[in-house]
């Protein structure tokens, strides 16, 4: 598990030397439960923009900002349950 959040580590340090994500510091493993609880509200903040264009009629809006929340939703889910299990088993002092 430990190579999976080097993995993810290095994915983002490479996103930044390529100018792909404005963060001045490079990704360490504290800022990786940060980043997820980003990732939670740019989800919850598409999730609202899908319900306000569904209440106004725009449905293709809608069901669009709906598809990434849900996206990003699976994504946050994924890191935390990885980060939830690494701190139960291995990050254990």
């Amino acid at each position: 598990m430990q190579g999976a959040v080097r993995g993810v580590v290095q994915i983002w340090n490479r996103f930044q030397s390529l100018g792909l994500v404005r963060s001045t510091a490079p990704l360490r493993r504290n800022s990786l439960e940060e980043w997820t609880v980003t990732l939670l509200k740019w989800a919850l903040l598409f999730f609202v923009i899908s319900i306000v264009a569904g209440i106004l009629g725009f449905t293709g809006i809608s069901a669009a900002s709906a598809d990434v929340a849900r996206i990003l939703f699976y994504i946050f889910l994924v890191i935390f349950l990885v980060l939830l299990i690494l701190g139960l088993t291995i990050f254990r002092v």
